[in-house]
């Protein structure tokens, strides 16, 4: 029966969120927004159709790791070497202001530290799923503003994966001293050396001879494979899974099978993203939504101008146009799935509470929301302006 049951589960969570996501492409919204909600109102705490089990955690796992490895794959090494300054200054710069705006608030009315670090640095993470459509909708990937926004949002989740890993260790402990930090960042360095001395050797060596393989499969299965056993040694240490499965695409990003590699694992993703959206939904308990609507209401405030102060120092460092910077600040807002993933991952370790779940989940939704909408007002008055810039410099007489 519980076959029977988890069969069904599985089955009704696919579809509602086929056509959840089909209704969200024809009104050109995200489809993240309508899996959570759908996965919110089949959850237990509204119609009771799915609830939470062994089986769906594993699937939304899977789902959740091969978002990070398909993030990790779509890395371009090269482009942050040569993105330099720019992209370094978005990044940190927004982490920085979103620390400086969201930790002190959380301390003071939480009182807990390792709370306040684990939402602190949660709500740095920069998804630009939605950034990218913006810019592609206008044919504006190629622009200096869109390609220093990709870079820096990779920079940016790197940070944070780093980070909340120490974070979840300091917590899973109680109490950070010098001795385990030390201990920390010395697992952390082993295992990033680790990291680029398997991928010099994935390149050099092994990648070359996949292509030789003749069973059905064969390159996704090694790619995913090595995600997994790479997401259970970072496991192992100590730090996040979902940084193994991360950097273990950024290996594979280097060599010829790429390509190969995003076109077949989208499969995966496409039946198991879903589950882990609708999981998320599924934990959202809607007994006491107005603290959590509060909160995220002003965290979301909060987290949007941290952003935004980080596009604006980056355009003074820049000596760029103030449109230019409120375009790279607005572009970092989107929270998306990388939010979902620390929240997810939080609550699992019984770091946040259902209340904080809650509360980082609307914030991941309203920016999600509120992004294409800014972006694209701010694309067309840049448009705009350089119209009026080009009609006032006067011909030169032939």
């Amino acid at each position: 029966m519980e076959l029977a049951r988890n069969l069904y589960m599985y089955g009704v969570a696919l579809l509602a969120s086929l056509l959840v996501a089909e209704l969200s492409k024809r009104l050109r919204q995200s489809e993240i927004i309508g899996q959570i909600i759908m996965g919110i109102i089949l959850g237990p705490y509204v119609l009771g159709i799915l609830r939470p089990n062994e089986i769906f955690e594993f699937i939304s796992l899977l789902g959740m790791l091969t978002l990070l490895f398909i993030a990790g794959l779509e890395t371009d090494v090269r482009l942050i070497m040569r993105s330099g300054l720019a992209a370094s200054v978005l990044a940190v710069g927004g982490v920085i202001f979103t620390i400086l705006f969201s930790m002190p608030l959380m301390f003071f009315i939480t009182g807990d530290f390792a709370l306040t670090l684990y939402v602190g640095i949660a709500l740095c993470a920069t998804s630009i799923g939605i950034t990218v459509r913006v810019f592609a909708d206008f044919e504006k990937l190629k622009s200096e503003e869109a390609q220093t926004i990709i870079v820096a949002a990779v920079l940016d989740d790197l940070l944070s994966v780093i980070l909340l890993s120490l974070v979840i260790d300091m917590a899973s402990v109680g109490t950070l001293t010098i001795q385990r930090f030390l201990r920390i960042l010395t697992l952390t360095g082993i295992f990033f050396l680790a990291i680029l001395i398997f991928g010099f050797l994935i390149k050099t060596y092994i990648a070359p001879k996949i292509w030789r393989l003749k069973s059905r499969g064969a390159m996704l299965v090694f790619s995913f494979c090595l995600a997994l056993l790479v997401s259970f040694v970072a496991a192992y240490i100590g730090l996040s899974p979902i940084v193994g499965a991360y950097f273990a695409g950024v290996i594979f990003a280097e060599t010829e099978m790429r390509d190969n590699i995003l076109t077949e694992v989208s499969p995966i993703a496409l039946v198991t993203v879903p589950i882990f959206l609708i999981n998320i939904g599924m934990k959202i308990s809607l007994t006491s939504p107005g603290k959590a609507i509060l909160m995220g209401t002003i965290f979301s405030v909060l987290a949007i101008f941290g952003k935004l102060l980080g596009g604006i120092l980056t355009g003074k460092v820049q000596k760029q146009e103030r449109s230019s910077s409120y375009i790279m600040g607005i572009g970092m807002v989107p929270r998306g799935e990388v939010l979902l993933i620390f929240a997810d991952l939080g609550l699992t370790l019984g770091i946040i509470d259902g209340t904080w779940y809650a509360t980082l989940i609307f914030v991941a939704l309203v920016t999600t929301f509120l992004t294409p909408m800014f972006l694209k007002y701010f694309i067309l008055r840049g448009e705009t302006g350089n119209d009026k810039n080009d009609k006032n410099i006067p011909e030169r007489d032939s």
